[in-house]
């Protein structure tokens, strides 16, 4: 049997409308790689990959959330809010 992972999302930011729907959808997808400490650290091309996005497309939209907070990276590592 696969084990099923799922995030947390807090309804704060999918409910930002001054967020775009595909920085809510990259913010949830990240969550999904989330520890109990909510770091990750997937790579860009599998965020790319799973997402059916660029990997620019994906760096753009983290530039989105790192600019509202929601996610703040230290080297590899993301943290999500």
């Amino acid at each position: 049997m696969t084990m099923k992972k799922f995030g947390i999302v807090h309804s704060e930011i999918i409910q930002d409308i001054e967020l775009s729907l595909r920085a809510k959808g990259l913010y949830a997808l990240l969550c999904t790689f989330a520890d109990k400490d909510r770091s990750c650290y997937p790579k860009i091309s599998t965020l790319s990959e799973l997402s059916g996005v660029s990997r620019r497309t994906i760096e753009r939209t983290m530039i989105e959330l790192e600019q509202k907070k929601y996610v703040t990276r230290k080297g590899r590592i993301f943290i999500i809010a």
